[in-house]
């Protein structure tokens, strides 16, 4: 999303020249937007499935969920990009194209001549669109590798120590997240204060709350992490008897990133939820959005991309906040990367402080969040981004809205005027 009119002035004088017509090049990918409602359900159902977890111990379909899932995202995020690059190396065309028995036509002309072969192929073809060699290998290829990492979970003792196993787990993590991160979206602070704030407190609460509350003083949150738990048996015994049942347990569940401790005789890993990455990822990808609507405006207006904060200053190039952040002038994305960088390292280092797991959440989400709002209430934009800001709204109908309302060109006009000068970003 940070790819749009960095210095292609031309395309963005061709879009303000004939707004009637839709921009071919660009063209909007189909994306859920947030709102408030969606941000309070998404909480209430991830606390519902982590007490379902917790009651009633079904790991192993968390797993097999995990595999499937994850598989489509690896082959569209790894695999598809990858393929397509080496296919392309070697001029090798055909399997970028639909297969034919699959197509479109054929398909049709199948399902007039009536039988079971004609509903199959009009059924696929309805289901997956056109599809191509290159479909077939890559998400072979995927599906293979999660079911390998599914059997490994369930017929090694200890999978996590396991390197293909935890580097599999992982890479799956990472293109979940990508892939989430690309579908779902933000265009408020309004909804992202809510949202962050909720997962603020709910990570506390199944942290260091719930361990009040169970029988055994667990707490939820770790207890489902691991899944069930760490081994009840001294980790000296369980290195002498690793198959006893006082010594299973302990495992990180799929739902996180985790790195195994090298070298550590009481073995155990270092983890991180993946909701640590995408609910602050999502203030990041709105960051990113608003930065480049912002300069996208500025090059409509007949400038280069240039930034200017909504209170009419702008930012000097020896400002010490960018010079520290190296993110430029009147840029967030930068300065919020720094800040989960910095909740992130203050998270690690509580871990270690008080020997005990922590709620990332805790310090991610005053980091990541006061940072954005320090800024824009510096800024003086706060009251336009709390709710879908301009920029943003006029960007969008320069690029995928075809015609512009007149509230949209109310919109460029003010965005512009905001813009239209400043220090350039870098």
């Amino acid at each position: 999303e940070r790819t749009i009119y960095r210095d292609d002035e031309d395309a963005a004088e061709a879009v303000i020249t004939n707004r009637n017509v839709q921009p071919q090049h660009y063209q909007e990918e189909e994306s859920l937007e947030l709102d408030a409602s969606h941000a309070i359900f998404f909480i209430v159902l991830a606390s519902t499935s982590l007490l379902v977890l917790f009651f009633f111990k079904i790991f192993n379909v968390v797993k097999i969920f995990y595999a499937f899932g994850c598989s489509g995202a690896f082959a569209q995020v790894v695999l598809y990009p990858l393929l397509t690059r080496v296919f392309r190396k070697l001029r090798w065309k055909s399997p970028m194209r639909p297969m034919e028995c699959l197509s479109e036509e054929n398909a049709t002309r199948a399902a007039l001549n009536g039988g079971c072969k004609g509903k199959i192929l009009m059924c696929l073809y309805s289901f997956f669109g056109p599809i191509t060699l290159l479909d077939v290998m890559a998400n072979t290829i995927a599906y293979a590798v999660g079911g390998t990492w599914l059997y490994i979970a369930f017929t090694v003792l200890h999978p996590g120590s396991n390197v293909f196993y935890w580097i599999v787990q992982d890479v799956f993590g990472a293109c979940m997240c990508i892939t989430f991160l690309g579908t779902i979206k933000i265009n408020a602070i309004r909804v992202a204060a809510i949202l962050l704030t909720v997962a603020f407190f709910y990570d506390i609460f199944f942290v260091f709350v719930t361990p009040l509350l169970t029988k055994h003083g667990e707490s939820i949150m770790v207890n489902v992490a691991t899944s069930g738990g760490p081994p009840k048996a001294d980790p000296s015994w369980c290195e002498k008897y690793p198959s006893s049942t006082e010594c299973k347990g302990g495992e990180p569940l799929p739902m996180l990133f985790a790195i195994p401790r090298v070298g550590d005789y009481q073995g155990g890993a270092s983890m991180l939820g993946l909701g640590d990455i995408v609910l602050p990822g999502l203030l990041l990808s709105f960051a990113s959005r608003f930065d480049e609507a912002k300069r996208l405006m500025g090059l409509v207006s007949g400038g280069a991309g240039r930034v200017r904060n909504g209170a009419g200053g702008v930012s000097s190039n020896k400002s010490s906040w960018n010079i520290c952040c190296g993110c430029g002038q009147g840029g967030y994305f930068g300065p919020v990367v720094v800040a989960y960088a910095v909740g992130l390292a203050m998270a690690n280092a509580a871990v270690y402080l008080m020997q005990m797991g922590q709620p990332a959440l805790l310090y991610l989400v005053p980091c990541c969040l006061g940072t954005f709002v320090f800024m824009a209430r510096r800024n003086g934009e706060l009251n336009d981004i709390w709710d879908n800001p301009r920029a943003i709204r006029a960007a969008d109908a320069l690029l995928f809205g075809g015609r512009i309302e007149a509230e949209d060109e109310d919109d460029v006009r003010a965005s512009s005027l905001l813009m239209n000068e400043g220090a350039e970003m870098t």
